[in-house]
């Protein structure tokens, strides 16, 4: 008796609950971090059930929102250029 086998595309599911996520709308980037640090991230996003593009963008929006003032004002001209 044969065992009959859902036919699955090749490569990785789609990304997100259910494979819902679209991706694309997304800029994709490379990280190198600390085992610990990795490991914390790995930890928040369980914890938070979070992705993780999430929990580091909103770890580098309160980062940012920590700044003194002088370094905020040159972080909102530097997200002011266009180059």
């Amino acid at each position: 008796m044969a065992k009959l086998s859902a036919k699955r595309s090749p490569g990785r599911p789609p990304a997100g609950k259910g494979g819902l996520a679209v991706t694309t709308a997304y800029v994709q980037t490379t990280l190198r971090l600390e085992p610990e640090t990795k490991t914390l991230l790995d930890a928040l996003t369980r914890l938070l059930g979070r992705p993780q593009r999430e929990v580091t963008g909103e770890a580098l929006a309160l980062y940012a929102k920590r700044l003194k003032l002088s370094d905020r004002e040159l972080l909102q001209g530097l997200l002011r250029r266009k180059d």
